[in-house]
């Protein structure tokens, strides 16, 4: 690379974390461009500790849970559905410098996927939950030293989540099911009875709502639920196992989405994951005296799940300049169940940098992390045509006049930028270009009046915002430097292209990664799952929503941006054909591809396409966002 194009160190990222039953233990899988390992946490001292767990081949698809005693669960899924995977039992030694031991291992049985639970007690149940069609699921309970499976309960739909009731006898699961009366596909929560092979409905509100258990105290015998009716999702809490299922106004009347993460060990706080616009907090809902409290932290992006078994919350986390990882929040900064404790906690702000004195949360860092110098980013509000869009924005206090601008589309259409870390923006960033990513309407985290206009109405409020915006960026940039350039993600592509020739005059350049055409088009090609939500969403059907703006091959003829279209030939969601018939029409069109457009295709799917996983491919971007195409790819082969 030149220097205009940086060579950044291998992006890493956590994820897939999950705890032991009794908090001491963490997994998660560490990714590095393609090599992938299992790491495994001791958080039972002040500052975790991790190790590398040697479990023979990983890849993302890899599910690890640790158990009580410190072993590790390792699942290697099978290659197709009538392939067979692996499950793994290893034992990490006490010194660092040993081996792992490996107890014994045993095949999966056939699936479309599958994912593991343990049971926070002595005899450590393990279960293993598989979708064995697109109708049926089945549970399998791990046995014996030497393992092997055994088949508990076959039960008809989908399974997901996993909450115990006890020690490992009962089980609540969120239940997804075809639902005929109500002409479709809704959610509730069941328990099963692992002793008596049997499972019942425990959780539904009514037959058009998604309902779902979220999470249990056995000390208190406290539950918190979710319900999707009517229309917003609720929390409601039963308490001490008496009286029906109640909704507190405290809880629920904030307009940002809050979701029930876990009790703490004594039962008496519930942890609530908040997205608040593009960064999302923690909150501690208090039962006993109904009220929500705040807890101090960094600006970031938090996942579940979350352990909450002693004094500090693990809990995944990300900012713009920090690489998710482990967060850790010290006691210090949770609210306590008592009124003193609770007030003093209101009285401090949200940080935005790091937390508070003596509140600061503790983050694991990379390897790689010390040598990156990852840029930060900042949260910005810019006036809209019908009211603020909150933006994240890299380059500093001067962004607006740096030579090289990207307005950056999310993809959706109902989505977001969060404020996290974005491997394609820190590319962007590193070789000077500055970034905005705006949350146009249609954005989530920001309430439904900003949500719903974009349903039935793909490309009309969302296209201008961004015109909008552009408009207004432009007119305080200086003559001589280059108009703003369009980037684009899947539905933030197609967006892209249509805003490319909306105002052909606003943009310098245009990059579209995984577009699509139009919502008819998807329809007709995607599967039945993306149909599905194409039909949902798009307005299909509502002859005055599928005019020629809405089309992007309709609207090509207009654009004069030069265009750097990216597509996966292995993509599912979106498949590869839309870009070709692209390609094709603006070759109809009498333009030439290289001097008026690149069309790249990437032997790889969906997300890595739209993520810019690929070194290759986030150089491909940069260099077309400098001016500077330099094609590693082979590009417009005959007879696309």
């Amino acid at each position: 690379m030149t220097a205009c194009v940086p060579d950044l160190p291998p992006i890493p990222s956590r994820f897939g974390f999950a705890f032991s039953g009794d908090g001491r233990w963490a997994t998660c899988l560490r990714g590095s461009q393609d090599e992938i390992t299992l790491e495994r946490w001791d958080l039972a001292r002040s500052a975790p500790s991790r190790r590398t767990v040697a479990a023979g081949p990983i890849d993302r698809r890899t599910c690890a849970i640790p158990l009580d005693d410190g072993r590790v669960v390792v699942m290697r899924p099978p290659d197709g559905p009538s392939g067979r995977g692996e499950i793994l039992l290893a034992e990490p030694p006490e010194s660092p410098d040993a081996s792992t031991t490996t107890r014994a291992t045993c095949a999966t049985p056939p699936m479309l996927t599958g994912y593991l639970l343990a049971a926070p007690s002595p005899d450590q149940t393990t279960l293993l939950i598989t979708l064995d069609d697109t109708r049926h699921s089945r549970i399998w309970r791990l046995s014996g030293r030497r393992p092997h499976l055994e088949p508990v309960l076959r039960v008809p739909g989908t399974l997901s989540g996993g909450v115990w009731l006890d020690g490992g006898r009962l089980l609540a699961l969120d239940h997804t099911a075809l639902d005929h009366t109500a002409g479709g596909h809704r959610a509730n929560g069941i328990v099963v009875d692992l002793r008596e092979r049997s499972w019942r409905r425990a959780w539904s509100v009514s037959a058009t709502s998604d309902d779902r258990i979220a999470a249990y105290s056995p000390r208190t015998d406290h539950l918190a639920v979710t319900s999707g009716s009517p229309g917003a999702e609720r929390i409601g809490l039963r308490l001490s196992g008496a009286g029906p299922v109640r909704f507190p106004t405290v809880l629920n009347r904030s307009p940002h989405p809050r979701t029930p993460l876990t009790f703490d060990a004594g039962g008496h706080r519930l942890l609530i994951h908040e997205v608040h616009g593009a960064a999302s907090r923690l909150l501690v809902y208090l039962p006993a005296e109904d009220r929500v409290e705040p807890i101090p932290g960094p600006a970031g992006t938090l996942w579940p799940p979350a352990s909450w078994t002693g004094e500090p919350i693990h809990i995944r986390f990300s900012a713009p300049h920090q690489p998710p990882t482990l967060a850790t929040v010290p006691g210090a900064a949770i609210p306590a169940a008592t009124t003193a404790a609770a007030g003093a906690a209101a009285s401090t702000s949200i940080a935005s940098t790091g937390g508070v004195a003596g509140h600061r949360w503790s983050t694991s860092p990379h390897p790689v992390d010390d040598r990156a110098a990852w840029k930060g980013a900042d949260l910005v509000e810019l006036p809209g045509p019908a009211g603020t869009i909150e933006a994240i924005v890299y380059g500093g206090p001067d962004w607006r006049r740096s030579r090289h601008l990207v307005m950056a589309l999310h993809g959706g259409p109902l989505s977001s930028w969060r404020f996290e870390f974005d491997p394609l923006l820190q590319h962007l960033a590193a070789a000077g270009i500055a970034v905005l990513a705006p949350n146009y309407r249609g954005s989530t985290g920001y309430g439904m009046e900003h949500l719903r206009p974009v349903i039935g109405d793909w490309a009309g409020p969302d296209l201008d915002d961004v015109v909008h915006l552009a408009r207004a960026i432009t007119a305080t940039r200086d003559g001589g430097q280059p108009r703003p350039i369009l980037l684009g993600a899947s539905y933030g592509a197609y967006l892209a292209l249509l805003a490319a020739g909306a105002d052909p005059g606003l943009w310098s350049r245009c990059v579209a990664l995984a577009p699509f055409t139009s919502a008819p088009s998807l329809h007709q090609s995607a599967d039945a799952a993306v149909r599905d939500r194409v039909a949902r969403l798009s307005g299909l059907g509502h002859d005055d929503r599928t005019g020629p703006r809405r089309d992007v091959l309709d609207g090509c003829g207009r654009i004069t941006a030069p265009l750097l279209l990216v597509h996966g030939t292995r993509d599912q969601i979106i498949p590869v054909g839309q870009s070709r018939a692209l390609r094709r029409r603006l070759l109809e069109l009498g333009r030439t591809e290289g001097p008026d457009f690149a069309y790249v295709e990437v032997d790889d799917d969906h997300v890595a396409v739209v993520q810019a996983w690929p070194d290759v491919l986030r150089e491909t971007v940069v260099r077309f966002c400098l001016g500077r195409e330099r094609h590693r790819f082979h590009t417009g082969q005959e007879g696309r």
